[in-house]
């Protein structure tokens, strides 16, 4: 498994990194806001696959992000990428990153399935971002039993992209 993920580069740009990353909202804060998540991480149809949470600078939205992710770890397949002003990686490490996370999964079949496509698809880390998300995430993920897993993935702060031709670029996938 080790190997494999290394073919995804360090994971560096993703859960772990800065002091951001292990902020939490404090109990009993926010508890609507995080109640409205949990249900439709819960309830959401197929149709209503994308939660976009936005909000003033300084409002909490990485801290409501990292809140969503620590409450979920041991309830779903979770991957969450924290963009940092200044990380011009985008194209190179976000999906890897992501990957990389569910390449981790506390449940077999979608660990099984992400490192799959990671050993059939060893130099992925060099492709295009849609080739990426479509080898890494898209193509695995497909392969699950509908709503047998839920799969929470996070893209928090995709404003501070350097490029914003970037960030358009992984919205529209």
């Amino acid at each position: 498994m080790r190997r494999l993920l290394n073919f995804l580069g360090d994971g560096k740009h993703a859960a772990q990194g800065t002091a951001i990353e292990d902020v939490l909202c404090f109990p009993g804060t926010r508890t609507a806001t995080l109640d409205r998540i949990d249900n439709w991480i819960r309830y959401s149809s197929s149709a209503n696959r994308v939660l976009w949470i936005r909000g003033t600078a300084g409002g909490g939205k990485s801290t409501i992000a990292s809140t969503v992710a620590h409450s979920w770890e041991y309830r779903a397949s979770c991957a969450i990428f924290h963009f940092r002003r200044g990380q011009n990686t985008l194209n190179k490490q976000l999906v890897c990153a992501l990957a990389r996370q569910l390449g981790k999964s506390l449940v077999p079949e979608v660990r099984n399935a992400v490192l799959g496509s990671v050993q059939q698809n060893p130099n992925m880390a060099e492709q295009r971002l849609d080739i990426q998300f479509k080898t890494l995430l898209v193509a695995p993920l497909a392969t699950l039993s509908h709503r047998q897993h839920t799969v929470l993935i996070i893209v928090d702060a995709l404003d501070e992209c350097d490029n914003p031709n970037d960030a358009i670029d992984f919205v529209q996938l």
